[in-house]
């Protein structure tokens, strides 16, 4: 009997190992990021004033078989200790995304980053993320960034490789190895028809040789960061998240409901209520630029609530390879034409914006024609804004409740089940008083929904929109828990501007002769592209680069040299 139920104690001992075990299996798998960015830059050396241009390819089990789950990609230029200089987000197509992004001109000359990332990847931290080292040189300032001048590199982030990655059945070759100024240059990219191997995505550059080489960031400490499931996958778009809780103790507030307007063109509204960790999730239109938002909760008793919005980009400190900063020979010679072509490029660039960031008009409103409209200007000037709703014949009336006035929206029979949608220029306001204690001068106009409105998830008994004269709230006082934020929605896909320059125009200005993000193969599994040969003599790399079908790394490069 002992021997038996010893058995049975070894039995179960072992299972709970095994279990242990398959666990922590599980949880390693789950501590490697879900998705990964591979990321492509255009050149490898800058100068000061310029843009960067990428491809971003995001690689995950979905879009490896046809899919792809996050659509927006997280961009940024960083120093090697991982703060931001500048950023964007750029919308996903088709797996990959494309952009742009600029240099500050007063940026010391240094050792930077390029690091790419989706929302999803943040909760594996930075040491998921893909990386690309790159040299700024700013030819206006003789010192050079702090953590370039033999600081020591930390022991423990990452280790930059060199990537080499060739394949037989990938080709790039040019009409001939040598040119004159303004020659038509023609390139031939081809995947061998009988191969293999098959494609992703292949982006190409043609840049002076010296200022390019292909750089990987491997992290070696990858899958040590602590999941911690904070961020959902983007799949429809930007995001914002924050957290709704009481200010002096932290603790979250649930099931509350949290307002955004956003203000300008393209104004909308959005509604949600936090989850039971007091945390709330926006998804946000797919704009493009900056606009102005404004976030606050529904009216609570306790006065000490605070909004707490999660900042965009990632902000974990992750140290990287700081390398003293150092130029070949060929590296100098290249940097100083580049550096005389920026130059150049400022004394004859363009005030106007390229069509391409030309501000959109986006629609006028979230809710559309509105059912009716009082325009407070045709009627006598009345004491209150309460008397407009009462005294005019008006779908909205003003009613009181335990000597508190509320607003009744005459409509649909169902729309007196609900609360009515109350917007001051765009702003949700669930306190009538405050309403009704509003200047009737200061007001513009009332729009009015009298039908039942679903927005999201949230369900109104109508649409009440104020509009003030002036834009200002009507001097209202807007809710105590409220917050302005100037938010960056996605950043427009750039290409450079002056890839084939006329020569009766304007001089040749470009370190960056070609810039494909996006090689497209026709069905014999060819593509053809031309450039102008540059005024700049010297030697030229041609440099095709991607990811096949299976994830891999694809590169193939050839050069052509440009005679006086």
């Amino acid at each position: 009997m002992n021997d038996k139920n010893n058995r049975i104690v070894l039995l179960t001992l072992f299972l709970i190992v095994c279990a242990l075990f398959v666990a922590n299996a599980q949880e390693g798998k789950l501590l490697q990021s879900e998705e990964k960015v591979v990321l492509f830059t255009d050149r490898s050396i800058y100068i000061v004033g310029e843009q960067i241009y990428f491809s971003a390819d995001l690689l995950n089990s979905d879009s490896l078989n046809g899919k792809s789950a996050s659509q927006i990609i997280y961009c940024e230029l960083i120093t090697p200790d991982g703060s931001k200089i500048t950023g964007g987000k750029f919308l996903v197509y088709q797996y990959s995304a494309t952009g742009s992004l600029d240099i500050p001109a007063d940026l010391l000359t240094g050792t930077y980053y390029i690091r790419a990332y989706t929302k999803l990847m943040r909760n594996y931290g930075p040491e998921s993320f893909g990386y690309n080292q790159i040299r700024i040189v700013n030819p206006g300032r003789p010192e050079l960034a702090a953590t370039t001048v033999g600081q020591k590199t930390p022991d423990h982030p990452a280790r930059v490789d060199t990537l080499i990655i060739h394949d037989k059945s990938l080709s790039v070759v040019t009409n001939s190895a040598h040119y004159s100024s303004r020659d038509t240059v023609n390139i031939s990219v081809w995947v061998d028809a009988d191969g293999k191997l098959k494609v992703r995505n292949l982006c190409l550059s043609v840049v002076p040789e010296a200022a390019k080489s292909s750089l990987a960031i491997i992290p070696e400490t990858l899958g040590t960061h602590q999941n911690s499931n904070i961020y959902y996958t983007e799949n429809h778009g930007l995001s914002l998240i924050g957290k709704l809780n009481f200010g002096a103790s932290e603790t979250p507030i649930k099931g509350k409901k949290v307002n955004l307007s956003i203000m300008g063109e393209g104004r909308d509204f959005i509604s949600v209520r936090t989850d039971s960790s007091g945390r709330f999730f926006f998804a946000l239109p797919s704009y493009y630029g900056s606009r102005d938002l404004f976030l606050c909760s529904e009216k609570l008793p306790s006065k000490d609530v605070k909004i707490w919005v999660d900042n965009d980009f990632c902000t974990t400190p992750y140290p990287l390879p700081a390398p003293t900063f150092i130029l070949s020979d060929p590296e100098r010679n290249a940097v100083y034409n580049m550096a005389t072509n920026v130059q150049i490029q400022s004394q004859y660039a363009s005030n106007a914006k390229p069509d391409s960031i030309v501000n959109r008009k986006e629609e006028q409103t979230f809710y559309g024609k509105p059912t009716s409209i009082i325009y407070l200007d045709q009627y006598i000037q009345l004491p209150t804004l309460e008397d407009y709703f009462n005294e005019l014949p008006s779908q909205v009336k003003v009613r009181k409740h335990k000597g508190e006035p509320y607003f009744y929206v005459i409509g649909s029979r169902n729309v007196s089940f609900y609360d009515p949608l109350v917007l001051i220029d765009w702003v949700a306001v669930d306190e009538p008083s405050k309403i009704l204690a509003i200047a009737p001068q200061n007001v513009s106009r009332i729009e009015i929904v009298n039908e039942t409105y679903i927005k999201g998830n949230q369900t109104y008994g109508g649409i009440i929109s104020i509009i003030s004269q002036k834009g200002d709230f009507a001097c209202i006082d807007l809710p105590s828990t409220g917050i302005f934020i100037n938010y960056r929605f996605l950043s427009e896909n750039r290409l450079p501007e002056t890839q084939n320059p006329n020569k009766a125009n304007s001089p040749d200005t470009r370190n960056t002769l070609l810039w494909q993000p996006e090689v497209v193969l026709k069905g014999d599994k060819k593509a053809g592209y031309s450039v102008l040969a540059p005024d700049t003599p010297g030697r030229y790399i041609v440099f095709l680069e991607g990811i096949s079908a299976d994830g891999e790394i694809l590169s193939k490069t050839c050069t052509f040299e440009v005679n006086n």
